[in-house]
């Protein structure tokens, strides 16, 4: 077994050392949107969403590290997805593998509701007015209780976007970026 944090060799998920440095994210409302995250978008929690987002780094036992943030009325899980381009480029959509490990852990089923554009401007790094909104459509209907689930939140936007077309108003990710 792996760390998710450094990649060492552990009998646990997480390192004691990794474990020690991981510090809980706020819970943050952002434009009807309620969004819990596990941890604060800093090293070791940006290793674990950066070798599944950019090596396509098995999710394995993420799901678990996600599973406390979960609301007791949840029915299923609805990962935002990663625009086409990049989920070919990379090999991964890592909201996706985020929700399969999740629904492993929980029993939720994994809906795919939302269809991302082909490409975007790229949105990690740019500041929040220069980002622009993504736009999804739906593909399928999306049942009560549903949550959103994707790998880091940062402004926000991406989000937002996404409840604005499944009028879901609670989201899990794996990190976030505070300041």
């Amino acid at each position: 077994m792996w760390c998710l944090g450094c990649g060492a060799v552990r009998s646990h998920p997480v390192c004691s050392g990794c474990a020690a440095r991981l510090r809980p994210a706020p819970v943050r409302w952002i434009r009807g949107v309620l969004i819990r995250s596990a941890f604060v978008h800093e090293d070791p929690a940006r290793a674990m969403v950066h070798r599944l987002k950019y090596r396509a780094a098995p999710p394995g036992r993420l799901g678990g590290l996600l599973a406390p943030l979960i609301p007791d009325d949840t029915t299923s899980l609805v990962p935002v997805p990663r625009v086409w381009l990049r989920r070919w480029r990379y090999g991964v959509d890592p909201a996706l593998e985020l929700a399969r490990s999740l629904g492993r852990v929980t029993g939720l089923p994994v809906v795919e509701a939302l269809v991302a554009p082909v490409w975007v401007h790229r949105r990690a790094g740019p500041s929040g007015q220069a980002r622009g909104l993504p736009r999804f459509s739906r593909r399928t209907a999306v049942p009560p209780g549903a949550i959103l689930i994707d790998d880091v939140v940062t402004t926000g936007a991406t989000l937002v976007a996404a409840a604005a077309v499944t009028s879901i108003t609670t989201a899990v990710t794996l990190t976030a970026a505070v300041r």
